[in-house]
């Protein structure tokens, strides 16, 4: 049987409980409120309207350094292209797409005025069920808290989080590293699998978890069985599944998840952030999206609610 696993373009973990203020995501501060839901490969996907039309369905992306439109969205709304273009650096493969003339993209109350968002063909499986990709061009505006328990993604001000303690929340410190030749940047941080340490890249916008042979070595990870067709989809190509690995133990931020399964394909992506030899993981939505979680890009920290128990002390 055909699997196919719809992935978007990817273009010092240490405990802290912090004693402050807040316990909770605060509505009355947020900018906007917008409810989201999660599609079946695991991705969060929120309505936004383009050009005051729509709604229309955007995943949020952060292994996406630009946001995007898919070409069926972008015929629907007869959005011209300008004539500047970007390289786009994907899951398999790298090659160069025109950004778009768009005049606004609203999410809930906010409003992005003249978005600078590229076309994309959507002609793989990743595009199927989404119009298209909100990424770090966006998200980073503000600090973006998810909630779990109502299904809401909420966006402040950077301040508002920067400046405010969270009672039981986990703190895992995030690394923007530069990607490819311009000033497109990607965040990492260091992740604990069957007790070895590797980094990591947080990817929103793939719904599962990737590694290269490097790290599969080095981690002695246990292969699984699997059929020989089974194939990952990425927003330009695909590509066939090399192996399913299972990892005993995943620590992120002293949350432990369990018998956690790792893909290995040939990936160009591995190359683009110079991780051929050196041992790298990409962590999908999955592990977040059950979780009431906030990204704070000016203090470049991801905050997660644990409870005390899973708190590992050591």
């Amino acid at each position: 049987m055909r699997v196919k696993l719809n992935l978007i373009f990817l273009l010092l973990v240490f405990i802290t409980v912090l004693n402050g203020c807040a316990s909770t995501l605060d509505q009355d501060d947020a900018l906007a409120v917008v409810p989201y839901h999660i599609v079946s490969d695991g991705r969060i996907v929120v309505e936004a309207r383009v050009n005051d039309q729509g709604p229309f369905a955007f995943a949020l992306d952060t292994g996406a350094s630009i946001s995007v439109i898919f070409d069926k969205l972008r015929d629907e709304l007869e959005l011209e292209t300008s004539s500047q273009s970007v390289i786009i650096h994907s899951l398999f493969a790298s090659d160069t797409f025109p950004l778009l003339a768009v005049d606004s993209l609203q999410l809930g109350q906010e409003t992005w005025a003249k978005p600078r968002i590229v076309a994309l063909p959507g002609e793989t499986g990743a595009a199927t069920s989404i119009d298209g990709v909100l990424g770090i061009d966006f998200l980073r505006q503000y600090a973006v808290g998810f909630s779990a328990e109502d299904h809401a993604v909420r966006l402040y001000s950077p301040d508002i989080v920067r400046d405010r303690s969270y009672r039981g929340w986990a703190v895992v410190p995030l690394t923007s590293k530069s990607i490819g030749s311009g000033r497109a940047s990607l965040y990492f941080f260091d992740v604990t699998i069957n007790g070895r340490t590797v980094s990591a890249l947080f990817d929103l916008g793939t719904g599962v978890n990737l590694i290269n042979w490097p790290a599969a070595r080095e981690l002695r990870l246990k292969p699984l069985d699997q059929t020989a067709d089974d194939i990952l989809s990425g927003a330009v190509k695909s590509a066939l599944i090399a192996a399913e690995l299972n990892a005993k133990n995943v620590m992120t931020a002293g949350i432990r998840w369990r018998n956690e399964v790792f893909l290995i394909a040939d990936l160009e992506i591995f190359s683009v952030l110079q991780q051929d030899d050196l041992p790298l993981v990409i962590l999908g939505s999955r592990l977040f999206n059950q979780r009431d979680f906030i990204i704070d890009f000016v203090r470049n920290r991801l905050l997660v609610k644990v409870s005390m128990r899973e708190i590992d002390g050591g």
